[in-house]
């Protein structure tokens, strides 16, 4: 069983944000709260009466909110974490402490993304549709028995607005500019085009910035968004109980890429002085062309890039959404059919230096199918029961080019890594590995979920699911090319060696390492040096002559049962407590990071994940509605999660045998007036990984070292997080009201690496931070316009939402840095 590591200290943290939340007010409570309807479980129901931990959101509060990608949406859901390798481009969504650390494009995240019911599995695509939303819901705890798609971790739900039949001409614009030369113009209009049968609506967004990174190096700043989405919206009433909603949606992004920071971790004090290959100063840390940030007068938020134009962030995406939807008087029909086609050709520079010790050029491509039609009975009795049909296809195609080691190696990196000095022959001029890879992902369900009234209070739901997930790998190739993209050599098919490396090194004897302990050692037992000498035979590349042939096409199909068995109960018109179980499953997936020796399926593909979760809640309105709790308690049991280990210039999708998760989490919602409503989230997370070992990345030379890391925490899992989110009307007329929200979120410190301080991982790591943001606007009483001034992160709070440990293969650590203060105004129209 897991250990509760320091739960009174998290409590004490948590009833400090309850206190500040919770501020007196000595007006007489005069209003209730708003409802929320969702459709979270294939009706429409508000959230009080929907038995699972659910956020919903509707597009006022969104606006206030200042939501503007998939990125805000954590700010205000408990227990949710947002980070990513590449700042808004590709997100990665972690809900309770399960997450995905993988950084390539290709895998599917444990969270489920879905657009009017139609789920995206590419993850860049996550962010995109973000616009014209009429509402956000955020589902926590494995999703299957009601959703064409099974995930483990959750589902976010973004519902964009539809065009109502015999409504009048109406839309809306909104145009804003900001700091760093922010731009933002959206706006709709919607109309019946015929009475009684057809209503159309068409939205767009543009959103640009001239970058949020200042570069100090050649080339524009980066981070740099040039934005474009637009949507058409057709709802079209065929008969009288047969509707057919039609979108289609194009998004751009002709923007570049952040840089991440960079900072040297190998230790050369001592020998400084040493002739450099790079004029760069040090404080005693390098990469391993010699740079170091720290002696180079930059801010948190300013790069040295020389990839110039290169460096950019090219993305497209057509996506087509069909939903039809029988209504009879006993049950409805509906059928949610998508299709999308979308490609990202991206470039990083992922040293974060002026040097060229590793810079990335990206492609992936995805074209995805899904259908999902299911019954929904509205019987009279006390039964109802949702069923339905999914299947799912998805095609994918990569093309990586890791260009490495352009630059010359500083000398002091191989004096102060022994290891290091065995592998420099191949990398003055190892070129690129070109990496093509390309994957079919199939899909297959039935799903259904019962509920019965047992009494008037008294609720029971049985979901069950059978999915049928088959993955094939139908091309992979890896070669090495020089920088001009010359043909050199292929490691997959070609490596014959048994070595997977690209290169066996020249395996020096510990002695030169000058250590004493080292030097003991061989001398007590030399016999692992000499198996290095002999085991993989003469030092050099690993690879065959050059091909575009496949190497090995792979296949795996999984089968598995999956379900859920809930009981609510209300005591009271205002009170509902309920209790659940339920079962996840997330598919395999194959390695989509470089290996240079041709794999069996076996340590080619990554196993499914599964969760057994158990969650107790309860969901109160209370003081005649104007004070809402809403309150889970929750515990996972989590077996071979998925994520990505970097291992030298290697990333390998691995598995954790098993890990534990234990929480709480509550939201309250308090009108404390007619003027003040105050709102807090609060999650509380402890986690533990109760089996999991990995490979020793801080010994090069021995690819068998491996080190234990039971009883480490897992990944975005920060044992405490807060919201807090204030609306206050400060002046109310006859023509319009002048209201202010202040919000604030906090994430205690947390862990971007499985190996949290183990094997010099100490720093891959995100100390507690608070985000602070406030929106000043002038609303119309009539509804038809408002202007604002808006800021984000007001306190100019410099952190981090992402780490990569660089160090075994380029003496480094890599972050990704949250955005500066932002700030801006903006004005809406409505008509």
């Amino acid at each position: 069983m897991m250990t509760i590591l320091n739960p009174g200290k998290n409590l004490k943290k948590a009833a400090l944000a309850l206190s500040i939340a919770c501020v007196y007010s000595h007006d007489v409570v005069a209003a209730a709260l708003e409802e929320v309807v969702v459709t979270a479980q294939r009706r429409a129901e508000s959230v009080q009466d929907t038995p699972v931990a659910i956020t919903g959101l509707a597009d006022d509060a969104l606006d206030k909110l200042g939501f503007e990608s998939a990125n805000d949406i954590s700010a205000q859901v408990p227990n949710m974490q947002v980070s990513g390798p590449y700042g808004e481009v590709q997100p990665i969504f972690a809900i309770r402490g399960v997450s995905m650390s993988d950084y390539s494009s290709n895998q599917a995240s444990p969270i489920g993304v879905y657009v009017d019911e139609a789920y995206l599995g590419a993850v860049f695509t996550h962010g995109t549709s973000f616009f014209d939303v009429e509402r956000l819901e955020v589902l926590r705890g494995p999703q299957g028995t009601l959703y064409g798609k099974n995930t483990t971790g959750g589902a976010i739900n973004v519902i964009t607005k539809t065009p109502m039949i015999n409504d009048p001409l109406q839309g809306k614009i909104k145009a804003g500019i900001g700091n760093f030369g922010m731009r933002n113009l959206e706006g709709a209009v919607g109309n019946t085009l015929i009475e009684d049968k057809l209503a159309a609506r068409l939205a767009f967004k543009i959103k640009e910035n001239d970058g949020v990174q200042e570069n100090k190096g050649v080339g524009d700043d980066r981070g740099l968004l040039d934005f474009s989405a637009a949507r058409l919206a057709l709802n079209w009433q065929i008969t009288d109980d047969l509707n057919a909603v039609f979108k289609y949606t194009h998004a751009t992004n002709r923007g570049n890429m952040k840089v991440p920071i960079a900072e040297g971790r190998t230790d050369v004090r001592g020998i400084e002085g040493l002739v450099l290959t790079h004029p760069y100063e040090t404080n005693g840390f390098i990469d391993y062309t010699g740079y170091d940030r720290s002696t180079r007068g930059l801010g948190f938020h300013d790069v040295e890039d020389n990839t110039g134009k290169r460096n950019r962030n090219d993305f497209d995406m057509d996506l087509f959404i069909a939903t039809l939807n029988y209504e009879s008087d006993y049950y409805s029909i509906t059928s949610v059919t998508s299709y999308y086609d979308t490609q990202l050709d991206k470039f990083t520079n992922d040293d974060g230096s002026p040097t060229r010790l590793l810079e990335i050029d990206w492609y992936t491509a995805s074209e995805s199918f899904s259908q999902d039609i299911r019954f929904a009975s509205n019987f009279d009795g006390n039964f109802q029961i949702i069923g339905g049909l999914y299947y799912g296809l998805e095609e994918l195609e990569m093309h990586n080019i890791y260009e490495l080691f352009g630059d010359l190696l500083d000398p002091r990196a191989a004096i102060a890594k022994p290891d290091l000095a065995g592998q420099a022959p191949f990398v003055l001029d190892f070129g690129a590995v070109d990496q093509r890879q390309n994957t079919e992902k199939e899909s297959l369900a039935a799903y259904t979920q019962m509920r019965w009234d047992v009494t008037a209070n008294l609720g029971v739901d049985l979901g069950l699911r059978y999915t049928q997930d088959t993955n094939r790998q139908t091309y992979i190739n890896v070669s090495r090319v020089g920088l001009d993209g010359a043909p050199r050599g292929t490691f997959v098919p070609g490596n014959t060696t048994g070595y997977d490396q690209a290169f066996v090194p020249v395996f020096l004897p510990p002695v030169l390492s000058g250590n004493p302990d080292d030097i003991l050692s061989f001398l007590a037992n030399p016999l692992p040096y000499l198996n290095n000498l002999t085991q993989y035979g003469l030092p050099g590349f690993t690879e065959g002559p050059y091909t575009l042939d496949s190497g090995p096409k792979l296949e795996s199909t999984e089968r598995e049962w999956t379900g859920k068995l809930g009981v609510d109960y209300r005591l009271s018109n205002e009170w509902m407590v309920y209790a659940s179980y339920s079962m996840g499953y997330r598919a395999g997936a194959f390695n989509s990071g470089i290996y240079y020796e041709s794999r069996p399926l076996d340590t080619a593909y990554a196993n499914p994940e599964y969760i057994d979760a158990y969650e107790v809640g309860f969901k109160a309105d209370l003081l005649d509605n104007s004070l809402r709790i809403n309150a889970a308690a929750f515990y996972y049991e989590y077996t071979d999660q998925q994520f990505i280990n970097v291992v030298g210039i290697s990333n390998f999708l691995e598995n954790a045998g098993a890990s534990e998760i234990l929480g709480v989490e509550a939201e309250i919602w308090w009108r404390a007036s007619e003027r003040l409503t105050l709102q807090l989230g609060v999650g509380l997370l402890e986690t533990e990984y109760t089996e999991l070992e990995l490979r020793d990345t801080s010994t090069l030379a021995d690819l068998d070292d491996t080190v234990e890391l039971s009883g480490n925490e897992l990944i975005s899992a920060p044992p405490l997080n807060v919201s807090v989110s204030a609306d206050y009307d400060l002046y109310v007329g006859e023509t319009g009201y002048l209201s202010l929200n202040v919000n604030a979120n906090y994430q205690d410190e947390q862990w971007f690496s499985a190996y949290n301080d183990a094997v010099g991982y100490d720093q891959g790591r995100e100390e507690a931070y608070t985000i602070y943001n406030a929106r000043l606007g002038w609303y119309s009483n009539d509804g038809r316009y408002q202007i604002a001034l808006w800021g984000k992160n007001i306190t100019d709070e410099e952190y981090k939402t992402y780490s990569i440990n660089l160090q075994a293969s380029f003496g480094l650590d890599y972050y990704m840095t949250g955005d500066p203060m932002m700030y801006g105004i903006e004005a809406s129209y409505n008509f």
